[in-house]
């Protein structure tokens, strides 16, 4: 892509990320977009397609983020993939769930369908690590129903959270949804547990105010 087009593009995503900041994903359309970034229609469906794609790359990007700054730590213990996946979890729902803008975009998204579809990749990667690294024999078939019931808890743990509205801390909203799989895995429960509270012990500690999911 050449210069100027990376530099559109670019453009389309950061004044996507603030209209859905400021109004929502409902409330923000194609149109909406285009017209406060001054570009024609054709250029943002040239790019993108569909808001959803531009939702998909919202997602992967702030996943990126967090595991980028995580990787620039030298912490002891962080490569073991639970502890990794937990510390980064309480820093994206945290993030997310405690900016008023934020955590009404992250609703309207799982309202329409589960977060597998935005971050199943991330999400099945993250998941082979804990296979691989605790030696466990996993077929695919049973690695993919793994992952729909851990999708398929959260989306209901989720829409409950926010229609209720559910009190849980963020603490006890990770320990929750991070236990699920290695749960279902079968790894030590014991062991599953202290690496969960230490993944947030560490998240508390680390500096994230560089890392934003929208624009404000």
């Amino acid at each position: 892509m050449y210069e100027k087009g990376i530099q559109t593009r670019n453009h389309l995503y950061e004044i996507s990320k603030k209209c859905f900041y400021d109004h929502g994903y409902e409330n923000t359309k194609i149109k909406d977009i285009v017209t406060a970034a001054d570009t024609p229609i054709g250029l943002f469906t040239y790019y993108f397609k569909t808001k959803d794609n531009i939702v998909h790359e919202i997602y992967s990007d702030f996943y990126q983020q967090i595991d980028q700054c995580l990787g620039a730590l030298s912490i002891d213990g962080l490569e073991n993939s639970i502890l990794h996946h937990a510390t980064l979890s309480y820093i994206y729902f945290d993030l997310i769930l405690n900016n008023e803008n934020n955590r009404r975009f992250y609703f309207e998204i799982l309202k329409k369908a589960s977060n597998y579809r935005i971050a199943g990749d991330f999400i099945r990667n993250t998941y082979r690590g804990y296979i691989q690294e605790y030696n466990l024999v996993v077929s695919e078939r049973e690695f993919d129903n793994f992952l729909f019931i851990d999708f398929g808890g959260r989306r209901e743990y989720f829409l409950n959270y926010f229609q209720k509205p559910l009190n849980d801390s963020i603490d006890e909203l990770v320990f929750l949804l991070n236990g699920i799989l290695p749960r279902l895995l079968g790894i030590d429960q014991h062991a599953v547990t202290t690496l969960l509270y230490k993944g947030i012990h560490i998240a508390k500690t680390i500096d994230c105010r560089q890392i934003q999911f929208l624009s404000k």
